[in-house]
């Protein structure tokens, strides 16, 4: 990874759409697509490419003041896989004829140019990566938390303290022969790093992992067509997400949606699941599609941690695989409830839907997932990182107890712990250089009058 290297990538989803878009990062990103002479801001023109021009729409962000601090150029052009390659071939031959150098971006490469060059911290390009990979809502917020600088600014307000303490205690050995310096006081030093102990304990109590925000139940409404599937997950979701009819078959996709679940430990979110009906084709459905509508089914259902299968008065419980976990409902209970088996539901008079949602979260057994007010979500990394600043401090304030009342505790040791501290916090908000401490003494003790 060159950081000198303009580099490109294709930034739109794969697969056909209207629009395509082709981004830019570094040196000779506006040159290449030649629009030196553009301002900042969105533009159309049109680009030359092999055997023609292409409309686009181009937006420019100069650096440093842009996303990666490099020169930014996006390029929004129609969508297709023809114009796409023929745009990358051109700029390719644009680079070749400058003689610079423009390859295409290794993953994550945006991003990291980004931190690299001081746009982003590390914790916020963690946030973005979390982001991209969410599929909940919680895991969302919680990658949102994390790059808006949640837990930034509570390693950073740490990192202060800690190099303000530091700087004192270095203050005292190595700057004892001037007169307006002094040492902390032992007490003092004791009294700040249990604060500071205790200060961060209190806010690992209050976090989660980003592990058990990430993991999120998936259940699947299954059975046969027209067991009422798709208006009971209506009625579970409180809206109209689905399309309600009395045809076979209606249902072809896998629809799915984030839905609440209360439990005692608090909420939790599960992902929720409307399928095709088994073996349910409507006529005149080619049969590529019938099939693929099976396979979407059958394959949702085989990843669920959870399958309700409805049943509908008259109609055979629908076959499943050994081993995957069934909560049987009994469907359409408004209309005829005896000889059904399971729970009962009747989304006409709302009979048994509440009650299936704490069915559903009871036989799932799982904690809540959603993040409560001022909570944190932090990945394993971030928690080693912590607990390591926080031994550190302990360490150091073990050292001033033992040392005892008026004696002078191992200042060397003290401000060795202290620095184990900085560094470990360092790998959350970025190296903590000894200019930093210096500065701290310099602007608390005036030396060198």
């Amino acid at each position: 990874m060159n950081p000198a290297d303009t580099i490109m990538a294709v930034s739109s989803p794969p697969g056909q759409g209207q629009r395509a878009l082709l981004r830019l990062s570094g040196p000779s990103a506006r040159a290449l697509a030649r629009l030196e002479s553009c301002q900042p801001g969105c533009h159309r023109v049109r680009l030359a490419v092999q055997g023609g021009t292409l409309p686009a729409i181009a937006v420019i962000a100069h650096g440093p003041a842009s996303y990666t601090g490099d020169d930014v150029v996006e390029l929004l052009v129609p969508g297709g896989d023809a114009g796409l390659a023929h745009l990358q071939e051109t700029l390719i031959q644009e680079a070749e004829a400058r003689a610079v150098a423009l390859r295409q971006a290794e993953p994550g490469e945006f991003t990291a140019r980004a931190y690299l060059n001081g746009r982003i911290d590390l914790l916020e390009a963690e946030g973005i990566a979390e982001a991209i990979r969410a599929e909940s809502d919680s895991h969302l917020r919680a990658a949102r938390l994390m790059s808006d600088g949640g837990l930034g600014s509570v390693a950073l307000e740490l990192v202060d303290s800690l190099t303000h303490l530091t700087a004192m205690v270095e203050a005292g050995i190595d700057f004892t022969d001037q007169e307006d310096v002094v040492a902390i006081a032992n007490d003092a030093l004791e009294a700040r790093l249990a604060d500071l102990v205790a200060g961060l304990d209190r806010r690992l109590e209050g976090t989660t992992s980003i592990e058990r925000i990430e993991s999120v139940p998936r259940v699947v409404l299954a059975g046969p067509a027209n067991a009422g599937k798709s208006s009971l997950f209506n009625a579970l979701l409180g809206s109209e997400r689905t399309v309600v009819t009395a045809v076979e078959g209606t249902t072809r996709d896998v629809v799915t949606e984030s839905l609440l679940l209360e439990t005692p430990d608090g909420d939790l979110e599960i992902l929720l699941s409307d399928v095709a009906g088994f073996e349910a084709v409507n006529e005149g459905t080619d049969p590529r599609i019938a099939r693929a509508m099976q396979a979407g089914a059958r394959e949702a259902v085989e990843r669920a941690d959870l399958v309700v299968r409805c049943t509908a008065p008259g109609q055979e419980l629908a076959s499943l695989a050994e081993g995957i976990p069934v909560l049987d409902v009994a469907t359409k209970g408004d209309l005829s409830p005896v000889g059904v088996s399971g729970h009962v539901v009747s989304v006409v008079d709302g009979t048994g839907v509440r009650e299936l949602a704490d069915l559903i979260a009871d036989r799932l057994g799982a904690r809540s997932n959603v993040l409560g007010s001022g909570m944190l979500a932090l990945t394993h990394r971030h928690r080693t990182v912590l607990d390591r600043s926080m031994d550190a401090m302990v360490r150091a304030r073990m050292l001033v107890l033992e040392a005892g009342e008026g004696v002078m505790p191992p200042a060397e040791l003290i401000a060795a712990c202290l620095r184990d501290g900085l560094d470990a916090l360092g790998e959350l908000v970025g190296r903590v250089t000894p200019d930093q401490v210096l500065e701290h003494v310099f602007a608390r003790f005036c030396i060198g009058k």
